[in-house]
């Protein structure tokens, strides 16, 4: 037997899971008593990467969704009355596939494929294990943002899992042949919040109504039921939802070595560590496939084009998606031009039956990548929202609040028109203006933040009521107003400046009251 073949490390069993505690402490656990423990004082996945919290949460709802499938809303009320998933189902679930969980298996590697050695083999093409984490530039991205060499990086046991569990949310492009994971580009995942991590999971548990509409009931691969292999650039024609949740975007294999070393991730000191690993092109949908709708992920309609997935953008906060992302917009509605996560359309049917419904807000969190829709990184979001519940259950409710939004960004069209026609132009100053005009937008849109939630709140308790929105529209275009006021400030002082500061600012008024007018309050 090789020193390699000794590795084991079984995720089922073995602690790799950081968990917050209602105390505020962290204790590590394995999946069966992460979930046997998951009303028992534990709040929360804990990881300091959002990626690694979306993967986990994505593979522990795979396992209760495996055991439960729950098929009415009854099946829900029950659990969420026992107020705990049943220590018997999951210790059933551990005697039939624990051993489909180990990473460093010989012949049924977790989330790897079996037919790959565990040794390096010259005929792979063997990767770095930095691949793993999105964080870590590697391959040419070392030498323009890093200046070092990724095959420095060595990972623990229980980094090498985080790393694997989020290849099926969030593997993207990597160059030729090398395409993204179920849902394309990586999307925002929005993922239930709720007292406990019980109430997180069991949020997260889709009635057959809320899944994917094109998910094969009949080959569902999960992977603990099937074959340890992942093909090269396999294209699938068919895909159960289960499978979905623990899609082998890549071909995977890690090589655990005996090393006594420190993970350069963590920082722990650790027996095994993994230093490279075969990391291919796995599975894909089949090209011209219909949409898929991942159930936390909202989505874009575009007449004549296929749905966009709602993802995270730079220099756009996130709250300016919170119609799309959250709310409803009536399925008979012409106006309707996105669809919030089927999660919360089955939030709302339960809270209207009264299951999950003790607060009258749903807390939520939203996680995504900002890439540039290909294999670079530039950074992750992870950004928490109340929903009130209210809210989520009106029909219509995002119609209104995108209208909300929609006059927020036209007044910012209309800041930097005006901007632009007054301080703009090749002359002197062009470029320190134009950081000006983008400081303008950005402070804009940063003075806005607060007085958006205050409008939400205040809608909440009066949907039907032109007061809000109303005030919200003076709150603009005031914000709007000293925006504009504060930065032509900074433009100069000497007598051309000042004529042009005082056209902007009447400019700037004009035209926010006209954009104003033609709400038709």
């Amino acid at each position: 037997m090789t020193e390699q073949s000794q590795a084991r490390f079984n995720l089922w069993i073995d602690p790799w899971i950081d968990l917050e505690t209602s105390s505020g402490t962290i204790v590590r656990l394995g999946i069966k008593e992460t979930l046997i423990q998951a009303n028992q004082k534990l709040v929360a996945i804990f990881d300091n990467s959002p990626l690694v919290v979306v993967g986990i949460h994505r593979l522990l709802t795979a396992i209760l969704q495996h055991i439960y499938d729950p098929q009415r809303l009854k099946d829900l009320s029950m659990l969420w009355n026992a107020g705990q998933f049943d220590p018997d189902k999951i210790i059933g679930f551990g005697r039939q596939f624990a051993d489909r969980f180990d990473i460093f298996s010989q012949d049924k590697p977790f989330f790897q494929s079996a037919d790959l050695p565990i040794s390096p083999s010259k005929k792979d093409s063997i990767k770095t294990i930095a691949y793993l984490a999105a964080q870590l530039p590697s391959g040419t991205g070392v030498v323009h943002y890093r200046h070092s060499s990724d095959h420095s990086q060595v990972f623990c046991p229980v980094c090498a899992a985080k790393g694997v569990v989020t290849i099926p949310a969030f593997a993207t492009s990597g160059g030729a042949g090398i395409k993204p994971s179920i849902n394309g580009v990586p999307p925002i995942y929005v993922l239930p919040g709720g007292a406990d991590l019980f109430c997180k999971l069991f949020a997260s548990l889709m009635l057959p109504a809320y899944k994917p509409k094109i998910a094969s009931q009949t080959e569902d691969q999960v992977w603990w039921e099937r074959e340890g292999l992942v093909h090269h650039s396999q294209e699938l024609l068919r895909v159960g939802y289960l499978h979905s949740l623990t899609f082998p975007a890549r071909r995977v294999r890690l090589h655990p070595e005996k090393l006594n070393t420190v993970c350069t991730l963590c920082g722990e000191q650790t027996e095994w560590g993994v230093r490279t690993m075969v990391f291919e092109m796995g599975e894909t949908r089949l090209k011209g496939s219909e949409p898929w709708f991942d159930p936390f992920a909202g989505y874009k309609l575009n007449p004549g084009k296929p749905p966009t997935p709602i993802r995270p953008q730079r220099g756009k906060a996130l709250w300016r998606e919170y119609g799309s992302l959250f709310l409803s917009h009536g399925s008979a509605s012409d106006q309707t031009h996105s669809i919030r996560p089927a999660i919360l359309d089955q939030a709302a049917a339960l809270a209207m039956e009264g299951i999950n419904s003790t607060n009258q807000q749903r807390a939520l969190r939203c996680v995504g990548m900002v890439t540039d829709m290909k294999a670079k990184v530039f950074e992750w979001v992870d950004v928490g929202y109340d929903v009130p519940l209210n809210l989520l259950e009106d029909e219509f409710a995002g119609i209104e609040v995108d209208r909300a939004i929609q006059f927020a960004q036209d007044c910012a069209a209309i800041l930097t028109k005006v901007f632009s026609i007054h301080f703009g132009g090749s002359g002197k100053g062009a470029t320190r203006h134009s950081r000006l005009r983008l400081d303008l937008i950005n402070h804009y849109w940063g003075d806005l933040a607060v007085l958006f939630r205050k409008f939400i709140l205040e809608f909440a308790e009066k949907p039907q009521d032109q007061g809000p929105i109303m005030r919200w529209i003076d709150d603009v275009i005031s914000v709007g107003r000293t925006t504009m006021s504060e930065t032509i400030q900074l433009v100069g002082d000497d007598a051309a400046s000042l004529r042009n500061r005082v056209k902007a600012e009447n400019d700037c008024a004009d035209n926010l009251f006209d954009r104003k007018r033609k709400e038709n309050l």
